[in-house]
């Protein structure tokens, strides 16, 4: 049997996290490179998500406490999401045209995950490709959404079994159906369209016992025909696409020599490579060499995302930690 504990999914979160970075520097500087590896950022993060599904279910599993899981959860994401949000808005406060009420609903927005109802403050980032400075953060509110639900997922799983997650995957999947029949495409990255994708990894947790050797490799080849040959489908998109690179996680997590890592900045790296990226067009201190203006904004990304995590996450996981254990002794 596979042992659950012993897998790739920290490296590949952070191989996910570079791929978005790709993508996002192709779009964002103008470049138009055709290399498949500057347009894989919709698979990253569609994978990411099945990883967070499989690992939040994990994480619930092991303590069920619902308050320690919301606190493991809170000081994980927020603290260094929130001094981004802050800088952000002083950014916003030296260098806008917009007004303090613009600022302030900037703010207000997306401190509370709310980034589509202000991506940016006025006309000030209206020059570049994108006017947003950190058009990343959509991902995030779906994320906190899911864990929100999860320890009602657990309990409602734990009474009603299988049937209930396949309702909550075919109530995501008739959504997008249905705000792509009313031309609402927008709707397609929010929440409950990614909800599909986080119960495939719940599903993989559930059934991990199941997966072996024998069954992983005729899966792996029936993933790839199926992506290569119906990719542009809706139907295939909506229905059996998540359980294709479902598969593809599993192998990569499961199946291939395990590689271990004593750190892991994909969290830090993913949120702060949009804003680094538009930061360095605005002020036009990005190189017009595209080699140079890659490897240049790839390291100071790298760098910032190193410190963040070793400086900022680490210290409040393990304020977190130290909270939940002062709890839990009161509680004994």
């Amino acid at each position: 049997m596979i042992n659950i504990k012993e897998n790739n999914l920290n490296i590949l979160r952070l191989l996910f996290a570079v791929l978005v970075f790709f993508a996002h520097w192709n779009i964002l500087t103008s470049q138009e490179l055709l290399n498949p590896l500057f347009h894989l950022s919709g698979f990253a993060v569609d994978m990411f998500f099945i990883v967070s599904g499989f690992l939040i279910f994990w994480s619930f599993d092991a303590d069920q406490n619902k308050k320690h899981f919301y606190i493991k959860r809170f000081f994980r994401i927020f603290p260094l999401y929130a001094i981004l949000i802050l800088l952000q808005t002083l950014f916003y406060i030296l260098f806008s045209d917009g007004t303090l009420l613009q600022i302030g609903k900037y703010f207000v927005s997306n401190i509370f995950f709310l980034n589509f109802l202000s991506q940016s403050v006025a006309t000030t980032l209206s020059g570049l490709h994108v006017d947003a400075i950190n058009g990343s953060l959509w991902t995030l509110k779906n994320e906190v959404i899911f864990y929100i639900v999860v320890p009602f997922i657990f309990a409602l799983y734990k009474k009603f079994g299988v049937l209930f997650l396949a309702v909550l995957y075919s109530l995501s999947v008739i959504y997008m159906f249905g705000v792509e029949h009313f031309g609402m495409t927008k709707l397609l990255v929010q929440f409950p369209s990614q909800l599909r994708l986080f119960m495939v990894g719940v599903i993989f947790y559930i059934f991990f016992d199941k997966i072996n050797k024998q069954n992983i490799y005729p899966l792996l080849v029936l993933s790839f025909i199926l992506i290569l040959l119906f990719s542009d489908n809706s139907y295939f998109k909506f229905t059996l696409y998540p359980f294709s690179i479902g598969i593809i996680v599993i192998f990569l997590a499961y199946f291939l020599k395990n590689i271990q890592i004593k750190f892991d900045f994909s969290y830090s790296f993913y949120i702060l490579h949009f804003p680094i990226i538009q930061l360095g067009l605005y002020f036009k201190l990005i190189s017009s060499n595209p080699f140079i203006s890659f490897f240049s904004l790839f390291f100071i990304v790298l760098f910032l995302s190193y410190f963040s995590e070793k400086y900022i996450e680490k210290r409040f996981i393990q304020l977190g930690k130290k909270i939940i254990k002062r709890d839990a002794n009161v509680t004994n």
